[in-house]
């Protein structure tokens, strides 16, 4: 993980970004607004987010099913290899990453394979942030939105998306976008978060936990397995595999919960006890304006996704890496 200061950013831009963020989440009749809106809601979550996602993840800001013999980071490695692995992917390859944040999985899969890897996230503040970590000569960053490709037809052999995919108002838009640049018989893979089989949409407390992910994570509104499903092929796709991924022996929200291994530091981090610490090391930064101003407001947006995803994770109602491998004949 490249060490940067914690909120580097100018006082007035974030606090206007938190302020209209949260706005967006006002009441039960915002999911429609947050559609309508999905550009500024995407954008200002990951331009106040991003350099806590670094703090306290790393480069690659995803989930990923571990095992006892795993380090944290070792199992985000392994989640993102699978990927290349199912897109059999040649070097010389043109790949595409949509919502590539900024750039973890994109460098390991291009330095994995040889393939030339190219990233799209709608958030500047992301490309600003993955440029200045570093482009590797067969990669490269571009400002898009994923429901309108800067792309001409047919111009990857394999597209892939981590996590991301959640953000659409749509899928089956975004979808489109990504069959309309894939050639002919090349494949798309993902992970996506999903409400599972067990979610019950007359249930409070169900309908609660997927409130605070939503709030929590910049999402329009979160989706079932079968609504992914039903939009791949709604727009063309054969999808040749489907699951989700088999839990390893710690959970996948472990991290966030706490009762992790603090051998590492990215794990403190990300624990309970970690997120306490840098609350109040942010307050402490924000009061003497070392940190920008609304720097705790971006804590309590992201702690509301903690306590969401936990939730959600112990209830088994939603799952963080939904698979699939749709493929384009």
């Amino acid at each position: 993980m490249t060490e940067k200061t914690v909120v580097q950013r100018a006082s007035d831009a974030v606090r206007k970004e938190v302020s209209s963020y949260n706005e967006l989440f006002q009441d039960s009749t915002s999911v429609d607004k947050r559609k309508t809106e999905y550009k500024t809601l995407v954008t200002n979550y990951y331009s106040v987010s991003t350099d806590f996602y670094e703090y306290g993840w790393g480069q690659s800001f995803h989930f990923a099913n571990r095992f006892r013999t795993e380090t944290l980071a070792e199992s985000i490695q392994r989640h993102e290899s699978y990927l290349a692995l199912k897109m059999k992917i040649k070097p010389g390859d043109k790949v595409l990453d949509i919502g590539c944040g900024v750039g973890g999985p994109l460098r390991r899969i291009a330095y994995l394979t040889g393939a030339h890897v190219t990233g799209v996230t709608i958030s500047q503040y992301q490309i600003q942030r993955a440029r200045a970590i570093g482009v590797p000569a067969n990669c490269q960053f571009v400002q898009g939105d994923f429901m309108e490709l800067p792309f001409e037809d047919n111009s990857f052999d394999h597209v892939y998306v981590i996590e991301a995919a959640c953000h659409a108002p749509e899928k089956a838009k975004c979808f489109t976008e990504v069959f309309r640049v894939l050639k002919p018989g090349g494949s798309f893979v993902g992970y996506d978060w999903c409400l599972t089989d067990k979610y019950d949409k007359s249930n409070p407390i169900h309908n609660e936990t997927k409130r605070l992910i939503e709030e929590g994570d910049g999402l329009p509104e979160l989706k079932s397995t079968h609504q992914l499903l039903s939009d791949l092929k709604t727009v063309g796709f054969t999808v040749e595999e489907n699951q989700i991924i088999p839990e390893g022996d710690i959970p996948w929200y472990q991290p966030l919960k706490g009762g992790d291994s603090f051998f590492s530091l990215n794990n403190l981090r990300a624990s309970s006890i970690g997120r306490w610490l840098t609350r109040n090391m942010v307050w402490f930064m924000e009061k003497t304006w070392i940190a920008a101003q609304g720097s705790i407001g971006t804590l309590e947006i992201l702690e509301k996704a903690a306590v969401g995803l936990v939730r959600g994770g112990e209830s088994d109602i939603f799952t963080p890496y939904f698979f699939f491998l749709a493929r384009k004949s």
